[in-house]
């Protein structure tokens, strides 16, 4: 496909780096993949820190990567994809600047596939040169497929424990497949959903992933790619069976011998295997229970001499392609050779155009063609054409229905008006079995082309892989050739005055729209004073001017209005009181009813503070968090109006305050929906937040019983850099929950919070305050259980933990055992406490009555983002630096089913 570029193309990559160079806090370029830029990545590019989204992909860039890339600290996409780039991939050894991809902390996404980058894999992705452990803990995507890298994989790179997918594809790799590689893929943590290693010259073994012993399946592992490398003959590999969820099997060229194994044709996800050009023999058994998914089994030139189909047969074999021309059972003089399973693949099935043509004689000029979507018509038009590359397809020959399902995902995944948008004209097989399909996009209304929005959408949707397009993935996109300036032919440049005049016109209007924004903001902030007394903090009180609070959701309330919704503040609407002050509850004008925090006047906080509290407590958004409705700054009062919840907190549950007893099932329910909330300050809140106070009275129910952690707004923030280990030494604990190492360290950090859970669980256990009559909960329970078992533990616990199962109660008391360890190393993370009380609850023998929480996969999507659990969904990426929009942060990673031990 030969790219053109008409003028109003041009004309928006040349505003887009205007822009860029205007805006130097610009936090996203992806607008100027596929303007035909050339020439070197430019060094501006390092000044735009704020960076997060960089797509450079499908230009002509030459040069090499430049280390300043490594100084870009927030970027989470860097694209280059389908460049001309060449050199080494820069790292920061090789500078003495020290910086490198190696130190770009926050991305999770390399594309560098498609270049020409020589040498060697950096071993620094997986493990700088100072010894310490790798910064790159978000990285989901590495993709060097396409280039001409030599050596060996180095061993480091199973230390990148969020890969997803890991492509290494057509290069010229050699040496073994490091072991550590194998149990990046095997461990019961595991995120990599795509291993692709194919078109290289490993040798030795191909990896054996069969996971070790009390590990779960490789759920996770949904496409492996081992093909066309010189590893050791050897049988075809057993692995894939444990694979829960694989899709899709490489295995072509590998020097695999013996039989293909009844499990695999029969797996229950698998779609496509394909193992040509082997050494495999002797008589291919087709399993009774065929996999319901299979749909290519591509077994050509081996050496099978017969076929058996084991009765009765389940599953239908019309829907899978087998295909065994070139072994001996396909000798075209044997009359009984299966001919359905021996054809070679014709053209016809390899190659694919549009069918039908238009009815008349006409025909377009240079340039232009039918719109294909409309046959009726025959208009002639000038379509957005689009080349994909379908990597790894499950279908083995194009069909007209095939065409018809990605015509359709395509319409739909778009958003377009009219499927008649989008027409595929043709599609062909490439020698090492890739598919190539071309795809028109007409205009929606009767236009010569669609226009540059629809363009721009289309082009960024599939460059950066956000559409699913079920059978077609992974797949790239190659080539675009946008619709051409037909009233200038050939000339689609602009010439040198056009683009002056577009610059001095773009100019002046920027000049013009920053003294009228300039204006704006003025007039604003006059009627923010007149409206909202706490447009400048701290005035009138011997404070300097703060700045007013940034909100993200919630709303300020005027001290008139907090007064009437808590009737005066009389004693009647008195719920509680703590150091804070005191609080109750209200009913705003919209009746919806909340709970009023009304500082004291002795824990009143400086202007600064409340603001800095305000701000943290509105963009902290998650369904086991209260949440902050708005605030009061008026008449010399703080205030916070919080939603309300209705069943008060556990710690009323548990002392036997409320109408009934918690049984095992809410018990549980109340550990992993506060469990989830920890975990998300720690692991998603920006900055990363330390509770400092975690206790049963700071953990309330709502209506429904959801758990909710209260009153962080007041932890402490993790401090900025790169250390993302928050410690604090102001101390905000309660006795009985305290982190007994702050007591040596004088510092408390998120794993004060893990041993503050770890108390509550015994708590859930017991139904006891940490501290009664000078004993101390968890040391009774460790001096009792070391002493007798499960059994000196029965006049501890409450009576109606017995619900539970004993592995699952022995479970549940390991992982609070494990949490209240005194060395802070030795106990989990919040992240791991709730993969473990997850894997709990669906195991435990209450399961019918939390089936909604245990089965429930939408807390993921909470904590972590829209697309979670590798095991639950794929890709998705499309990530971003922690604080972005959560679709753009993804989490992936199967669940583990191992507690922790206790030391």
């Amino acid at each position: 496909m030969q790219v053109h570029y008409s003028k109003s193309i041009l004309l928006f990559c040349v505003f887009t780096l205007l822009f860029l160079t205007l805006w130097p806090h610009a936090n996203s370029i992806r607008s100027i993949q596929e303007c035909a830029l050339t020439g070197p990545i430019p060094p501006e590019l390092g000044n735009l820190t704020n960076l997060i989204f960089l797509a450079l992909n499908n230009n002509k860039l030459t040069g090499e990567i430049p280390y300043f890339i490594g100084g870009l600290q927030k970027l989470y996409w860097f694209d280059v994809a389908s460049n001309y780039l060449t050199g080494r991939l820069p790292v920061s050894s090789m500078n003495a600047e020290g910086i490198g991809l190696d130190t770009m902390i926050a991305c999770g996404h390399f594309h560098l596939n498609n270049n020409s980058f020589t040498g060697g894999i950096p071993s620094e992705l997986g493990a700088p040169p100072n010894g310490n452990s790798t910064k790159l803990t978000k990285l989901k995507h590495l993709l060097l497929e396409s280039n001409q890298l030599t050596g060996t994989i180095p061993d480091s790179l199973a230390n990148l424990k969020a890969l997803e997918i890991l492509s290494l594809s057509n290069n010229q790799l050699s040496g073994t497949i490091p072991a550590s590689l194998t149990l990046l893929v095997t461990a019961s943590n595991s995120s990599l959903q795509q291993l692709l290693l194919g078109h290289n010259q490993f040798i030795g073994t191909i990896p054996d992933l069969t996971p070790a012993p009390g590990i779960a399946a490789l759920g996770q592992l949904l496409v492996v790619d081992f093909s066309y490398n010189s590893f050791d003959p050897q049988p075809f590999p057993a692995w894939p069976q444990y694979a829960s969820n694989i899709t899709t099997l490489y295995m072509e060229k590998t020097n695999l011998i013996g039989n293909v194994s009844e499990a695999i044709l029969s797996h229950p996800k698998l779609q496509t295997l394909r193992a040509r050009n082997n050494s495999l023999n002797g008589t291919l058994f087709i399993p009774a229970s065929i996999g319901p998914n299979l749909k290519v089994v591509s077994l050509q030139s081996n050496q099978f001499d017969n076929i058996v189909r084991r009765t009765p047969l389940s599953g239908s074999l019309s829907n899978v392609d087998f295909q065994l021309f070139g072994n001996p059972i396909c000798d075209p003089n044997d009359p009984l050779r299966p001919q359905i399973a021996c054809t070679s693949g014709s053209d016809s099935l390899q190659n694919w155009t549009i069918p039908g043509t238009c009815s008349t004689n006409k025909t377009c000029s240079a340039g232009l063609t039918f719109n294909t979507g409309l046959m009726d018509s025959c208009n002639c038009v000038d379509p957005f054409q689009v080349l994909l590359q379908c990597r790894r397809p499950t279908f083995s020959r194009f069909t007209n229905e095939l065409m018809e399902n990605l015509r359709s995902s395509l319409w739909r995944e778009l958003n377009l008006t009219s499927m008649q948008q989008v027409m595929v004209e043709k599609a062909n097989f490439t020698f090492d079995g890739r598919a190539l399909i071309s795809i028109n996009f007409f205009s929606s209304s009767g236009l010569m082309s669609p226009d540059e929005v629809t363009i721009s959408n289309i082009t960024h949707s599939l460059s950066t892989q956000l559409l699913k397009l079920p059978g077609f993935k992974p797949y790239i996109l190659v080539a675009v050739e946008p619709p051409k300036d037909v009233s200038s032919g050939a000339k689609n440049w602009l010439g040198a005055g056009v683009i002056a005049g577009i610059v001095l016109g773009f100019v002046a209007f920027v000049s013009a729209a920053v003294i009228y924004a300039i204006l704006q903001k003025r007039r604003a902030q006059r009627m923010k004073h007149i409206t909202q007394p706490f447009a400048n903090w701290g005035v009138g009180d011997g404070e300097k001017d703060v700045a007013a609070p940034q909100m993200h959701g919630a709303r300020w309330f005027s001290f008139t209005e907090i007064r009437k919704s808590t009737n005066q503040f009389s004693v009647e609407n008195e719920i509680g009181e703590g150091g804070y002050g005191k609080v109750y509850t209200g009913v705003l004008a919209s009746g919806e009813r909340v709970a009023v925090k009304r500082a004291a006047k002795d824990s009143m906080q400086g202007a600064e503070e409340f603001k800095n509290e305000i701000e943290l407590l509105s963009r902290v958004h998650h369904k086991n968090l209260v949440s902050l409705v708005g605030f009061c700054y008026d008449k010399g009062e703080q205030m916070l109006v919080y939603e309300f919840m209705a069943n008060g907190t556990m710690r009323e549950w548990l002392s036997g305050k409320k109408s009934y007893p918690l049984d095992w099932s809410k018990r549980l329910s109340i550990a992993i929906g506060s469990a989830r909330g920890l975990a998300y300050l720690h692991e998603m809140a920006n900055p990363p937040i330390v509770h400092r106070d975690v206790k049963s009275c700071n953990i309330l129910l709502d209506d429904k019983h959801i758990a909710k952690v209260a009153d962080f707004g007041l932890s402490k923030l993790a401090p900025d850099g790169e250390d993302t280990h928050m410690q604090t030494t102001e101390v905000k604990g309660t006795m009985g929950y305290l982190d007994p190492e702050y007591f040596r360290t004088r510092k408390l950090s998120e794993k004060s919070d893990v041993y503050s859970f770890g108390v509550v669980l015994l708590e859930l256990l017991t139904s006891k305050v940490p501290i009664s009559q000078g004993r101390y909960i968890v040391r009774e329970m460790k001096m009792a259980y070391a002493e007798e078992g499960m059994e000196g533990l029965d006049p501890i616990l409450d009576p109606s933990v017995h619900e539970a199962s004993p592995q699952d109660l022995q479970r549940f008391l390991d992982l609070a055992f494990v949490c209240t360890e005194d060395r802070g190393d030795d106990r989990p993370t919040m992240n791991e406490v709730v993969k473990a009380l997850e894997a709990l609850a669906q195991h435990n023998k209450a399961k019918a009555k939390v089936s909604a929480l245990a089965t429930d996969e939408t807390w993921l999507e909470d904590v972590y983002g829209d697309d979670a659990a590798g095991t639950h969904s794929q890709d998705h990426s499309t990530p971003s630096a922690r604080g972005n929009s959560r679709s753009s942060f993804q989490y992936s990673g199967a669940f583990s089913t191992q507690f922790p031990e206790p030391k």
